[in-house]
């Protein structure tokens, strides 16, 4: 029983680290939001206005 308790413990304090990290990184890490997946469809109407039809 007492084996049980110690694992469920650890457990516990792995899975809780683990969310205080992911909440750390969620609220206080800053964030590129400058180049949206890698996709070029943001590039494409430039190309198609330089063009000049």
């Amino acid at each position: 029983m007492n084996l049980q308790f110690f694992i469920v413990i650890i457990i516990g304090i792995i899975v809780g680290i683990i969310l205080l990290r992911q909440i750390y990184q969620f609220f206080f890490t800053k964030k590129d939001f400058s180049h949206c997946g890698g996709c070029n469809m943001c590039e494409l109407p430039k190309k198609e206005s330089s063009t000049g039809l």
